[in-house]
């Protein structure tokens, strides 16, 4: 039985679970900011640790084990230009949610829940993380791009 459509099919899902899934945060983000509420904002934050840790996280790693897994499939040549590319990409957008991304929406919580806390001190940090976000959706956009045009192939 040949596996690979079926990985191919994962790796898809996979991509658009962690694109589609981060361009809602993003809008949902910017409506929690735009309304000025803490409470709306604070809750906004516990989201996103729940969705990475149970939706992003999976999906993440079921798209580059599948990924990985479809180069070695057909012949394991990871120094064509869109491979390189494409773990590049993943590993930009990757590096920047976890290494970024996860401390922000860890301190939005924090300062979100504080009792004294201020809309300008929420706000700004909600901020960061859309325009963090905002970045990874954009290197995904990219890494998408190159995985369908495989440049260099």
């Amino acid at each position: 039985m040949n596996l690979d459509p079926w990985l191919h099919l994962a790796h898809i899902l996979g991509a658009v679970v962690w694109v589609g899934g981060g361009l809602m945060l993003s809008v949902i983000g910017l409506r929690a900011r735009r309304s000025g509420d803490i409470g709306i904002i604070r809750d906004f934050a516990q989201t996103l640790s729940y969705v990475g840790l149970r939706l992003f996280l999976p999906a993440v790693l079921v798209l580059l084990v599948t990924g990985v897994w479809l180069v070695l499939s057909g012949g394991g040549n990871f120094l064509q230009l869109w491979v390189l590319l494409a773990l590049g990409g993943f590993a930009v957008a990757f590096l920047i949610a976890v290494g970024y991304l996860s401390g922000v929406v860890v301190e939005l919580e924090r300062v979100a829940g504080q009792s004294d806390a201020s809309r300008a001190d929420v706000g700004a940090l909600l901020g960061r993380w859309i325009a963090g976000w905002g970045i990874v959706l954009l290197v995904l956009a990219l890494t998408v791009g190159d995985m369908v045009l495989k440049p260099g192939q």
